[in-house]
């Protein structure tokens, strides 16, 4: 019965080999004349036996770097004697009768020893389980630029696909698996700072104690040199089919994802430059300010200089020519500020409050800065306050900027005080346009303009929006009727209270697009018209600030003629 099992067993193997790892020396049990025999008389060793394989392309080229590790005496020793009892390969190769798969085996016995190498290398035809594996190895190949059998149980590994970076120093280098990595990530070729989270990966027992805990797989990413350039990869490290607490056997699998992972960040920063930066200047903002200070606070930098801004007069601009003209003036601020501090941290705070921080600017450095930047807003008519501070980083961070801040705010009192007609007028403007908006002493405002004003309003042409200064008695609701539209509101106006013989006449002035290019060649458009009601009218339009497009801001003024 033995000798029925073991002729069994031995018919399934084309050939085999006993084997001295040692010396190389071997002698043939079987073989059963698939390969050429000729070549095995004048080759005593069975290193340059397996190399003759792969130089007369015996195996096919794709299977040439992972079998020729079969070649290195080295590399074989310290397979067996690590304890493995089976070394296999599967390959493509020519035999007599053509092509066909082979899988190679190495059988370690329980006897072996580096006292007694003796072991068997084995060739069969391989299983379909094997084939299907190795036909489908072309298509995992272009997914992963390494695939590799690790089994943390005897620190050992095998390849199965390898990049062209790899091939030697699997081939020939060593089986220990940690030192194979610490090897790999001495090399030069692991991004810095990736090496940290590197090492701590691979480090010695921390893999065999974390799947003993959590068999479940393991993703990392990092930076390596290919080609010359660092590439993003991707490694994952999951148990095999065959994976138990005894026999911790994983697959290694490592892919570039250095496109798809970069797209991923240039997104993730641009996300995160959305939420730094504010809408309308787009310096950084509050948000971001607040994460600087706290890394100031523990930053290595001696110093650090602290610019403090408001600008004056924003309250007022708004509520004299609108919100538009509040907001170029914050983005002339900030401009000019990004000009002249390049490469500091600006910040828009909100409202009219801007800061910059610098780590590498003197405070002289940061007042002729905040000179030049003064000498530009005063060419557009715009004043800043401004307060300045040098301190330590550290825990003064804080009070840095609280001391420039109240600068800032000595600096603003005294702009007020030498400007206090001018401020003065601002105020009373403000005061006459909220007893305007709530309706107080409408009677008194009446009797001193209403003999000669019908209407006054201010109309963005590229908005059709209006404010009005003084309006019609009929036509707050003929904009609220067609939802604020005024250019609506205006053909309304007409068609209710014009006579019919003059509504031709307002085509040219309800067209805004043309009514902008007449604004930009005559300083006033005028129209005289007669009203339903025999009034006579007349309507004049003057662009809100000449030193602007004609098609922004306009101002509309409703008149009594006198017949």
């Amino acid at each position: 019965m033995e000798s029925f099992v073991e002729s069994l067993l031995i018919g399934c193997f084309y050939r085999i080999f006993k084997v001295n790892v040692n010396t190389g020396e071997f002698e043939v049990y079987k073989d059963n004349g698939l390969f050429d025999t000729d070549e095995l008389r004048s080759i005593p060793d069975i290193y340059a036996y397996m190399e003759k394989l792969v130089a007369d392309k015996i195996i096919f080229p794709e299977y040439t770097t992972i079998c020729r590790r079969f070649t290195n005496p080295e590399y074989v020793r310290k397979s067996v004697f690590m304890g493995k009892k089976r070394i296999v390969q599967s390959y493509k190769a020519r035999t007599v009768k053509g092509i066909q798969w082979v899988t190679f085996t190495i059988v370690v016995g329980e006897d072996c020893t580096p006292e007694n190498p003796i072991v068997l290398f084995t060739w069969r035809e391989a299983d379909s389980d094997a084939m299907t594996l190795l036909d489908t190895l072309p298509t995992i190949s272009s997914l992963y630029n390494k695939l590799i059998r690790i089994n943390l149980s005897t620190n050992t590994y095998e390849p199965v696909i390898v990049d062209t970076d790899e091939q030697e120093r699997l081939v020939g280098g060593v089986i220990n698996m940690y030192e194979w990595w610490a090897g790999y990530s001495k090399d030069g070729n692991i991004a810095t700072e990736d090496m940290g989270a590197f090492s701590t990966l691979t480090k010695t027992g921390s893999l065999h104690k974390r799947f003993a805990e959590d068999p479940t797989p393991v993703n990392f990413r990092y930076r390596r040199k290919i080609n010359g350039e660092f590439r993003w990869l991707q490694l994952e490290l999951a148990p095999s089919v065959e994976y138990s607490e005894e026999n911790q056997v994983l697959l290694l699998s490592l892919r570039d994802v250095h496109e798809e992972y970069t797209e991923h960040l240039r997104r993730r920063q641009e996300l995160v430059d959305t939420m730094n930066r504010d809408a309308l200047t787009h310096l950084f903002n509050r948000l971001k300010f607040n994460e600087d200070i706290e890394k100031l606070k523990q930053s290595s930098d001696p110093s650090f200089t602290c610019l403090y801004i408001d600008v004056n007069g924003l309250h007022e601009l708004n509520n004299l020519l609108g919100h538009q003209k509040g907001d170029d003036m914050l983005c002339c601020v900030a401009d000019a500020l990004s000009k002249y501090f390049p490469d500091e941290g600006v910040y828009r705070l909100g409202g009219d409050e801007f800061l910059v921080i610098s780590t590498r600017l003197s405070k002289r450095e940061v007042e002729l800065g905040v000179a030049k930047v003064r000498r530009d807003l005063l060419e557009d008519n715009y004043e800043i306050s401004i307060g300045i501070e040098t301190g330590a980083c550290g825990e003064n961070v804080e009070k840095i900027v609280a001391a420039a801040e109240l600068e800032m705010r000595n600096d603003k009192a005294a702009y007020y005080m030498r400007n206090g007609d001018r401020r003065k007028k601002r105020q009373m403007n403000e005061e006459l346009e909220q007893m305007l908006a709530e309706k107080r002493d409408s009677e008194r405002f009446l009797e001193i303009i209403a003999h000669k004003f019908l209407g006054v309003y201010f109309v963005d042409l590229a908005r059709n929006t209006a404010r009005h200064i003084y309006a019609h008695d009929f036509f707050p609701e003929l904009l609220e009727e067609t939802d604020a539209n005024f250019c609506a509101a205006m053909r309304l106006y007409v068609e209710r209270y014009v006579e019919r013989e003059y509504h031709d006449r307002f085509d040219d002035i309800l067209n805004f697009e043309r009514l902008g290019q007449m604004l930009s060649e005559t300083e006033t458009v005028q129209l005289t018209y007669q009203r339903k009601d025999g009034i006579l009218e007349n309507v004049r339009i003057l662009r809100g600030d000449k030193q602007q497009d004609a098609k922004a801001e306009t101002v509309w003024i409703f008149l009594k003629e006198t017949p």
